[in-house]
């Protein structure tokens, strides 16, 4: 397998994984992208040092423990053994001390195979001097490899070499300790145990790097839906879903909410004149000028409907002044859209607020649905908007009220809406008070 060029990492960060994108080196597993392998080393660099400061540690209380216990436990003399396991304190404390520089593989392996090579040194010195190397010699190599491979986890070409020096060290002092038939039994014993750790952590550090490969896959594709749903639903909506899943059932609750509901006046003689593809450019011009407003005052953009569009408030994040933020919304947007270029010559929106109690949930099919604001509230912004004359602003009488000391209005009476069996009050808002955030 080949490693992702620089031209293909760049599309790897965007999830898109190429071929090979996570190859590896046979013997020592190195990923064969360099910015792959670094990201590993970083990633695993704070356990590795744990991990190689634990097996210090752990390694001094065993060569303590044994100068306490070794003596008594065999019959010998302690001056020896103390020296040895002494030697290897000092040596394993200085190792442990030294875990802060193991920041990278290489630096990590180094560690790991000087404590075993000294490691090795130390056991074959103590079995032989104590004359008890026929009967923990092998015990002791067997200790140190397994111990060694399973917790500094050598690059395998290491370990294996590391390997035949635990199977010649433990031959040479065998073969002069004169251990006859027993010799090649032992060394049998001692080369598969060292085989056999030498692949377990071989194996061992193959499964941790393809954790990492299959956690840098999910994540990536984990950041990809994420960027699309927040770009095909409101960034509140799709917040919510991801923290609630149980939020993306069909049905709703009943909050009050105020709805904001945006139309371009004049669109229909703009699109007779116009190309398709000039249309598509004005809708997504105009778009691009309101929606990040809405958006900045907390507004979730529920749905698009060719020249129109629906946001509520207070919903799915509750706030406390919804009504006002509506209000602001509205006012900045048709402030906005006034100022893009060429504004003279494109439909300008007609936006109605309204406020009210609505059910705001999923309504759809168990295979599609939409997040949306159900009840007269939805409906009565729509009247609103397309009473509005082009450019203003038209808001109910229960936004009015909430809003009243801030907002500048002009009273427009009690109209016939189209569907509204009722009249209703209609206030066109001017603008808010100096002050008002």
């Amino acid at each position: 397998m080949h490693p992702a060029t620089g031209e293909q990492r760049a599309v790897l960060g965007g999830a898109a994984f190429v071929p090979g994108w996570d190859g590896r080196d046979r013997w020592t597993l190195r990923f064969l992208d360099s910015e792959l392998e670094r990201l590993y080393q970083h990633a695993d660099g704070p356990q590795s040092v744990r991990r190689a400061r634990t097996a210090s540690l752990i390694a001094v209380v065993v060569w303590v423990s044994v100068a306490l216990v070794g003596p008594p436990a065999v019959g010998v003399a302690p001056g020896s053994t103390w020296m040895i396991c002494g030697g290897m304190t000092a040596f394993l404390l200085g190792c442990a001390g030294a875990s802060r520089w193991a920041t990278t593989q290489r630096r990590r392996s180094a560690i790991g195979l000087g404590q075993q090579a000294a490691a090795t040194v130390a056991v074959l010195a103590l079995a032989s001097v104590t004359g008890t190397f026929a009967t923990y010699g092998m015990a002791g190599i067997m200790l140190t490899a397994v111990f060694g491979f399973s917790v500094t986890r050598p690059l395998f070409p290491g370990s294996l070499g590391l390997g035949i020096l635990y199977c010649l060290g433990f031959v040479s002092v065998a073969v002069t300790k004169g251990l006859g038939s027993q010799l090649w039994l032992q060394l049998l014993i001692v080369g598969a145990t060292v085989v056999s750790a030498s692949v377990g952590a071989y194996l061992l550090e193959r499964s941790q790097r393809e954790g990492f490969a299959q956690s840098r896959l999910v994540g990536a594709l984990h950041e990809r839906v994420d960027a699309l749903l927040r770009t095909y639903l409101s960034p509140d909506v799709a917040a919510t879903l991801i923290d609630d899943p149980d939020r993306a059932s069909l049905g709703g609750v009943e909050v009050e909410v105020t709805v904001l509901f945006a139309d371009l006046s004049g669109y229909t003689a703009f699109a007779e004149r116009a190309t398709p593809t000039e249309v598509v450019a004005m809708l997504n011009d105009l778009y691009g000028v309101a929606v990040p407003i809405v958006l900045a005052e907390g507004g979730a953009v529920v749905q698009f409907m060719g020249d129109a569009m629906m946001v509520i408030f207070n919903a799915p994040t509750l706030q406390h002044d919804h009504a006002l933020r509506g209000a602001r919304s509205a006012l900045a947007m048709q402030q906005a859209v006034a100022e893009v270029p060429f504004a003279d010559e494109r439909p300008r929106f007609r936006v109605g607020v309204a406020t009210g109690l609505a059910i705001v949930g999923n309504v759809g099919a168990a295979e599609i649905r939409n997040f949306l604001a159900i009840g007269d509230t939805t409906n009565l912004a729509a009247r609103l908007q397309s009473y509005a004359p082009e450019g203003s602003v038209v808001i109910g009488a229960t936004t009015y009220e909430l809003i009243r000391d801030h907002a500048v209005v002009r009273e427009l009476g009690t109209p016939a809406l189209k569907g509204k069996s009722q009249p209703v009050e209609v206030y066109e808002l001017l603008g808010l008070r100096d002050g008002v955030k």
